[in-house]
């Protein structure tokens, strides 16, 4: 073996444990997917990121073969309307967390291919802004199983993404 094979050999080594270091420094926490009537258009993924790292992170995506398009958004009360939109990214303090849930920020799974059943689970990848792909199954849970995601005062039985101001 050549001197040159061996360094590229541990400099692949290397950077492969970098990764693994990077990835371990994410924690996923009780994730979920709301399910959905037959028909509906849309859903909501909830997960709780944990950064065990010293440096702030940035969720800026996700990716699953449940829908056509999946992206991060934030719902907020302005004045009396709830109001949801996409966003860039969602900050992940140093040493801090971020709650993906109803009521803020949340993954959204729009033109779903096909209805969520309570019980199954769904592949969601999470794009970090560093490039980083991080792979969570969710389990789909029932309206009564997600009203333990809801703040308090919001039900998830008559929650409608569609019926919500998007703008």
């Amino acid at each position: 073996m050549s001197v040159r094979f061996v360094s590229r050999l541990a400099l692949a080594a290397l950077a492969m444990s970098s990764a693994v270091a990077m990835a371990s420094s994410i924690e996923l926490s009780a994730p979920a997917v709301r399910a959905t009537p037959p028909g509906a258009p849309t859903s909501g993924g909830y997960v709780t990121l944990i950064n065990h790292s010293d440096q702030a992170r940035f969720l800026v995506g996700a990716q699953s073969d449940v829908a056509n398009k999946v992206e991060i958004h934030l719902s907020e009360m302005q004045g009396e309307t709830m109001k949801m939109y996409q966003v860039d990214q969602v900050v992940l303090p140093a040493h801090g967390d971020v709650q993906l849930k109803p009521g803020g920020y949340h993954i959204m799974f729009m033109g779903l291919k096909q209805p969520l059943k309570a019980g199954e689970s769904v592949d969601i990848t999470l794009v970090m802004k560093n490039g980083e792909r991080i792979k969570m199954s969710a389990p789909v849970l029932s309206p009564d199983d997600m009203a333990a995601y809801a703040p308090s005062g919001m039900s998830m039985h008559h929650m409608n993404h569609d019926d919500m101001d998007h703008s």
